[in-house]
């Protein structure tokens, strides 16, 4: 039997963008290509730090922003053991945000980046990370009724956009044309995907 390959594969971007959709897109194009594959979502709201993540969210709970972001932080904590566990024996493990999230949204509340890349210090480190990227006006529609505090907040979403932009260009983040049909976006995420495994593949 082969070596799992191991690629960790973070999908970022703002709210209804389109991570969910492309997420469980990429998991049935990696396993249709027999590669053995996973897939989760950060905040993980079965988490006793998840439930509260949700209870803010919903506008139940009151916290400033230093403390929403060491809280969503806490969460990828609470599933590091498992998240690594799952890079180890699998080919490919995809998460529908990460740290990315929580860098993008903290500088868009004015928190410290540096700061904030110390909250996720020691969490496994994504191979790659695709930011979805698309036009508000196009993009808060999908959405409808039920948003939470984040997703109604139009302009918190607008300063998270540019600073996903920003922090791509920091960190080689790669960014995916999100503002086209569901298959088109899904086929540049696959041909990114294959490419970066093909890469791993050749390594080990």
């Amino acid at each position: 039997m082969s070596r799992p390959l191991g690629v960790f594969i973070a999908i970022e971007g703002v709210d209804a963008v389109g991570k969910r959709t492309q997420t469980s897109l990429l998991l049935s194009r990696l396993r249709a290509e027999g590669l053995s594959s996973h897939a989760l979502s950060f905040p993980a709201y079965e988490t006793a730090i998840g439930k509260e993540i949700r209870r803010f969210l919903a506008g139940r709970a009151s916290y400033p922003p230093q403390a929403r972001a060491m809280l969503y932080a806490a969460n990828r904590w609470e599933k590091k053991t498992e998240l690594q566990e799952l890079v180890s024996k699998t080919d490919a493990v995809i998460v529908d945000r990460y740290s990315g999230s929580n860098l993008a949204y903290g500088v868009s509340m004015g928190l410290d980046l540096k700061w904030l890349v110390s909250l996720e210090s020691g969490l496994p480190k994504p191979d790659v990370t695709l930011v979805l990227d698309a036009p508000l006006e196009n993009v808060m529609p999908r959405r409808g009724r039920g948003k939470d505090s984040y997703e109604s907040n139009r302009q918190l979403q607008e300063k998270a956009r540019g600073a996903y932009l920003r922090l791509a260009a920091k960190f080689g983040w790669t960014v995916i044309d999100a503002d086209r049909g569901i298959k088109s976006v899904g086929k540049s995420i696959a041909s990114t995907i294959l490419t970066v495994m093909e890469a791993k593949r050749r390594t080990i």
